[in-house]
């Protein structure tokens, strides 16, 4: 049986019911008689892939119920079938084949993983290797490795990653974007380029300059350079002529000719330099992927990218028809979620199948193909998507028809106008949007715009007004655009007592059943007390200390301490960390490893407000909306080369020159391209951000903007005088706000193991300090993470600390105040007392405590063999009292954890001219 529409590509605006089309389209092939084997879904995320998955199966088993009468209709119409009975009767006899078959729903990383074991043999590796992204140090280590066996390669490599280092870039991470975007690149030049040129240019500027009367010291200045590389650096090459006030007094026509020669020449120059710097980037990167291939076989673990582009390089061999052959007796009908996000590599693997399917020259001639996807949300430049190839796709195949849906089922009216008015005028071909009824009636809605540059604190102030207005915690989410944003919102919220769902990605070792049977692990392992108490004061049961048997996996062992700790196996974040432990083979190197884990807890376990950025956010709905505006400067671009991929051309890469776009048109075009499409996904992130919402949308948006503190939603001058900003949102209040429904069904959250409620710390509470400036917090918080950050406290410790301290920082603080926290924590090292407390003991920062229900937070525990010493920085000196009384507590706490040593306290306050403590 055909279906209607073979080959089509759908236009799918926010909230205008994508998986509704996706999964309607899959349940109508399996009716037309499609065997479910021949059929392959793709998408971006695993979480995406099994929301389909559902969404398919839901649609196929229900279709005959009242609630999914709106898919049986359109399963009809895509079968050309009027009725509905028939429809159903199609499904019933496809049933039993349906509930047995595997459904080939997966992600584009699956699917390459699928190929590439199918065909691992053809590359010399074994179809068993196991997936896996931590292996970079070794590969780096491997990598140089190989260099050393070149001893001018050697060198060349130390100068790059110094060089890179420089631009605060990092070598590794450019010749990882080369491996994972370029095979092959034509490269002209080997040797170095010659300067010659440009600089007797320069110097007969200097005898001209010099030998005039009528030079000023700005004039002689201008060519006062030793090198290219000093030259491309002078403001004057921006100009078109030299006849301007600096060299005014000694203008001549000449002066621009030579001027018109001197750009000639740099262009020259960095064109040279650019092929030479290419050519050898492509050296390094030839050992590279030889070192990264050799890891791959030696290891039998890859990465999602060494996946990709294997099936790229098995897909480009002379066997290539052969392997698609087999690839397209598997694939009769192919359907793609999120085009949009496609990379050219990904792309690349793909067409030739969408070739065979829709050119009608697959195995047996008939196949369908669909595609979905929205350009408005394409976010993901950053991971090289490149929304062209979703028009580039229907420009080559004349076969494949367009439609587009234009109702949005999301989103009340009044947030779908909203959305439609801001936008229409701003991306190109933008269609507007129609509202849908609910129930026969339009949907109430709210919306607000309020400016305050106070964002983090108006938006906990927002959240407060919305559940005092009837709207659960759980449906309200703030979308901010940083993850470090998403950690001043959460403790803003947690000073208000508000709980706060981390979606950036809250750590598993932070669950506190995870902590729990962690830090009992650890008791058991290393025999300190302390991973006791951390372990107690979440169960109920007495731990006593087991010996471990190292002739267990770590699986084992954490399964048989988690039973032995009285803790319910069926807790999911427990199950996770099982399911982790399973890839390590021994208990001591999975507490190793876990330290640094960067696994999330399983999303089911966590309720209250839900904090995101925009960009985790995207396909995701949420009743209740707070969108904020830009909390921090975003991070300067530091890649060294400029590359965009062109649907025509192919890649264009060019290195990164000061003043190049002057005097080289080319690269000029190409910058100006970028900063187009940089603008246009900016734009875009503001769409996907302001359609997340159903009930209502309240955007924070900055009052006052300016370079140091930028805004997404106001227009603002920069110190140029130009004027900059993405949208010009007026403040506004308009709608209802649609209180939570009340289910005295809902079930409640399900004990998994004998928790007890951990209050507060009061010492650390920061509710009295919501009201005060953030930059204050900022200060403290960046103060203790450089101490925190710093391996041993001493002097190139600090400074190595420092720099880690200011890339995570800098966004927050100005240089002054960066400056400022290392020379206190200089001066603090230097101190004679905080010296001799540190002499001889065992040093333990940033140390979690837990004792009768509470959690505390030690800055620094000195553990000596009769003595104890906790260690309290503080960056002012505002509350002494209850900096003494917070001390004292710990203090005590420790007294009862370790009753034979001696237990003190130190209070160190840092201040910017002096070091003062206090004794406790």
């Amino acid at each position: 049986m055909k279906i209607k529409d073979p080959y089509l590509a759908l236009e799918a605006s926010a909230g205008s019911g994508k998986t509704f089309a996706l999964s309607v389209r899959y349940v109508a092939l399996i009716l037309s008689g499609a065997n479910p084997k021949s059929i392959t879904a793709l998408t971006f995320t695993k979480k995406a892939a099994n929301e389909m998955s559902s969404r398919i199966v839901d649609t196929f088993l229900n279709l005959s119920t009242k609630s999914r009468s709106s898919e049986l209709d359109a399963v009809c119409e895509i079968l050309n079938i009027k009725d509905t009975n028939e429809v159903l009767a199609l499904r019933d006899k496809a049933q039993d084949e349906f509930l047995s078959s595997n459904l080939k729903i997966m992600t584009f990383d699956s699917f390459f993983a699928l190929i590439l074991r199918l065909f691992s043999l053809n590359l010399g590796l074994s179809p068993d290797y196991k997936n896996s992204s931590e292996v970079a140090e070794i590969l780096n280590a491997n990598f140089i490795k190989e260099v050393a066996k070149e001893p001018e390669l050697l060198n060349l490599l130390a100068y790059y990653i110094i060089y890179f280092s420089k631009s605060k870039g990092s070598f590794f991470n450019t010749l990882d974007t080369f491996y994972e975007n370029f095979d092959e690149l034509d490269l002209s030049s080997k040797e170095p380029p010659n300067d010659t040129k440009v600089m007797s240019v320069v110097s007969w500027f200097k005898e001209k300059i010099s030998n005039n009367q009528n030079s000023s010291k700005d004039a002689i200045n201008a060519f006062d350079v030793k090198s290219v590389d000093e030259l491309l650096q002078k403001p004057f090459l921006s100009r078109e002529s030299l006849d301007y006030r600096t060299f005014s007094k000694i203008y001549t026509d000449e002066f621009d000719e030579k001027f018109a020669k001197l750009k000639l020449e740099l262009k020259e120059y960095v064109i040279n330099l650019e092929q030479y710097k290419i050519y050898q980037m492509c050296k390094f990167l030839k050992i590279y992927k030889k070192a990264r291939f050799d890891l791959n076989v030696k290891l039998n673990e890859l990465s999602f990218s060494d996946v990709t582009k294997l099936v790229a390089r098995l897909l480009s061999s002379t066997d290539k028809d052969m392997l698609y052959f087999r690839l397209d007796g598997t694939i009769t009908h192919l359907l793609i979620d999120e085009f949009q996000d496609t990379n050219v590599t990904q792309y690349n693997i793909i067409r030739p199948l969408i070739k065979e399917i829709v050119s009608g020259h697959g195995q047996n001639g008939i196949g369908s193909f669909f595609y979905v996807g929205d350009t408005k949300q394409s976010i993901y430049r950053f991971r090289g998507g490149k929304k062209e190839l979703f028009n580039k796709l229907r420009e080559d195949f004349s076969h494949i028809d367009t439609q587009s849906l234009e109702y949005n089922y999301r989103s009340a009216k009044i947030l779908v106008e909203y959305v439609n008015s801001v936008f229409k005028t701003k991306i190109d071909g933008y269609a507007t949007q129609k509202p849908t009824l609910k129930d026969g009636k339009e949907r109430e809605g709210y919306l607000e715009i309020f400016a305050s540059d106070e964002i983090v604190l108006e938006c906990v102030k927002k959240v407060e007004w919305l559940i005092k207005n009837g709207v659960c915690a759980d449906d309200i989410s703030i979308l901010c655009w940083k993850n470090d944003d998403i950690r001043a919102i959460c403790d803003a919220l947690s000073a208000k007592n508000i709980n706060a769902r981390d979606e950036g990605g809250m750590l598993l070792r932070n669950s506190p059943c995870v902590f729990a049977l962690v830090n009992y692990t650890k008791f058991c392992l290393f025999k300190d007390e302390i991973y006791r108490q951390n372990a107690a004061a979440y169960v109920d049961t007495k731990l006593s200390m087991v010996e471990i048997d190292f002739s267990k996996t770590a699986k084992e062992t954490l399964f048989y301490l988690a039973k032995k700790a009285g803790m319910s196996l069926q807790n999911l974040d427990i199950l996770k960390l099982f399911e982790i432990a399973s890839q390590s083979p021994s208990i001591s190197d999975f507490i190793f490893d876990f330290e640094n884990s960067d696994a999330s807890i399983a999303k089911d376990n966590v309720s209250g407000v839900r904090v995101m950025t925009v960009h985790k956010s995207k396909g995701l709905e949420f009743k209740h909306v707070i969108l904020c505006d830009k909390i921090s400067r975003g991070a300067n671009d530091t890649e060294p080369f400029l590359y965009e991929y062109d649907i025509q051309h192919g890649w264009q890469i060019c290195q990164k020159v000061p003043n190049r776009e002057y005097f080289d048109d080319n690269y000029a075009k190409l910058k100006e391209h970028s900063k187009e499409l940089d603008d246009e996904e900016e734009l875009n992130k503001l769409y996907v951000a302001m359609t997340r919402a159903k009930n209502s949308l309240i955007i924070v948006k900055r009052l006052t903007p300016d370079g140091k503190n930028p805004s997404y939603f106001s227009k603002y001058l920069l110190k140029n005088g130009s004027k900059t900003g993405v949208l010009e949102l007026d403040c506004l209040k308009s709608g209802v706000v649609v209180k939570s429904e009340v289910n005295s069904d809902k079930k409640s959250a399900q004990k998994m193991i004998n928790l007890v409620s951990v209050p507060r710390d009061k010492s650390v509470d920061k509710t009295e300090n919501s009201d005060k400036n953030l930059q204050a917090i900022y200060f403290g918080t960046a103060l203790h993470y450089l101490l925190e950050m710093s391996t041993e406290f001493n002097e190139p410790s600090i400074s190595k600390a420092w720099t880690l301290m200011c890339n995570k920082f800098a966004k927050f603080l100005d240089k002054d105040s960066l400056d400022d926290i290392k020379n206190r924590a200089l001066s603090l090292i230097k101190d004679s007392k905080f010296g001799s407390i540190l002499n001889g003991a065992r040093v333990y920062k940033e140390q979690i405590l837990m004792f009768e229900n509470e959690q505390k937070q030690l800055d620094l525990l000195c553990v000596k063999d009769d003595e104890v010493v906790v260690i309290d920085y503080k960056s002012s000196d505002f509350s002494i009292e209850s900096n003494i009384t917070q001390v004292k507590e710990y203090v005590q706490i420790l007294g009862k954890i370790f009753p034979d040593k001696k237990i003190s306290g130190v209070i160190f306050y840092i201040l910017r001219d002096r070091i003062s403590s206090i004794d406790i």
